[in-house]
């Protein structure tokens, strides 16, 4: 009885003691030499996995296997992500209850539904320091950026379909084929009167093709592969007379309809494009100062905790 009392209080004692001091080696990643224990790492895992599959994801699916490794990296940098931000915190001694983080954390909680707040916070497996964490990070770095109104005429310019405009866009077909002279046979049997979806869903060698016979719809410049892209836009309605190479192999084209861009009003959406603008100004400030916090932190991970995606 004595032998046994002693075993339970030695595993008691370690218990204790591993609980206040984790193993050095006990870590997920290190950054900077400040250890995220693995305990840390597989409760935010195991988050982002239980809402996955309530999703609808099988994880023992193939999708599933190549989602999980995906999943893996999205919460190594989220936790590298953390620790940068709360060791940047620290060093520069920014105030995280800045009056104007507290006005951001009261925001996001009036677009909270049920205006719950800990209940999100539980949902997103994050705690409120986190969160005052972010705001104190985003809020110090982008709060004298500035934009002049050229970069508000450019940010207009660029992203005018966003203020109740309409980009340029193409309504077009095509059949794609694996060499130029199956490309010439195709157009030439068009060209006799050969139905575009029968011959798509026949010869194209896009998989699609078999339930779009080939159509794609409108779509605005940026969608499509360059080659394909230059060609469509620049065709006029009605079939090429000559295929287009691109990486993927010879497209036969039908333009069928093509509208031009149509711009609003500046002077009625300067308002609102002026905070957009300072916005995505203030956006790619943090972006880039991140990258930079990033690219110098000295990152370490545990065996076999490592991704293997690039």
């Amino acid at each position: 009885m004595k032998r046994i009392t002693i075993v339970l209080a030695a595993v008691l004692l370690l218990v204790i003691l591993s609980g206040c001091s984790p193993k050095e080696s006990d870590y997920a990643v290190r950054v900077n030499e400040h250890n995220i224990s693995m305990e840390t790492y597989e409760d935010k895992l195991d988050a982002v996995k239980s809402y996955l599959q309530q999703q609808g994801l099988d994880f023992d699916s193939e999708q599933g296997k190549q989602t999980m490794e995906s999943v893996k990296q999205d919460v190594l940098e989220g936790l590298i992500s953390t620790e940068l931000i709360k060791q940047e915190i620290q060093k520069t001694g920014w105030d995280m209850n800045d009056p104007a983080v507290t006005e951001q954390i009261d925001n996001l909680k009036a677009q909270i539904p049920d205006k719950d707040y800990q209940k999100w916070l539980q949902d997103q497996n994050m705690t409120e320091e986190e969160v005052k964490s972010y705001f104190t990070f985003t809020h110090f770095i982008s709060k004298d950026v500035t934009v002049t109104d050229e970069e508000v005429k450019q940010f207009f310019d660029t992203y005018y379909a966003n203020y109740g405009g309409q980009e340029e866009q193409v309504k077009a077909k095509h059949i794609l084929l694996e060499t130029e002279k199956q490309a010439y046979e195709v157009i030439d049997e068009l060209k006799a009167g050969a139905d575009f979806a029968e011959l798509a869903k026949e010869k194209s060698i896009e998989e699609a093709a078999q339930s779009t016979g080939g159509d794609l719809g409108y779509f605005p410049r940026g969608r499509m592969v360059p080659e394909f892209e230059e060609a469509v836009f620049n065709l006029e309605v009605g079939l090429s007379e000559e295929p287009i190479k691109s990486q993927f192999g010879y497209h036969v084209i039908l333009v069928e309809d093509h509208k031009p861009g149509v711009k609003p009003s500046f002077d009625t959406a300067k308002e609102l494009v002026e905070k957009d603008a300072l916005d995505y100004a203030k956006q790619q400030k943090i972006q880039s100062y991140y990258s930079t916090l990033r690219q110098e932190a000295k990152v370490e991970y545990a065996e076999g905790i490592k991704p293997e995606i690039g």
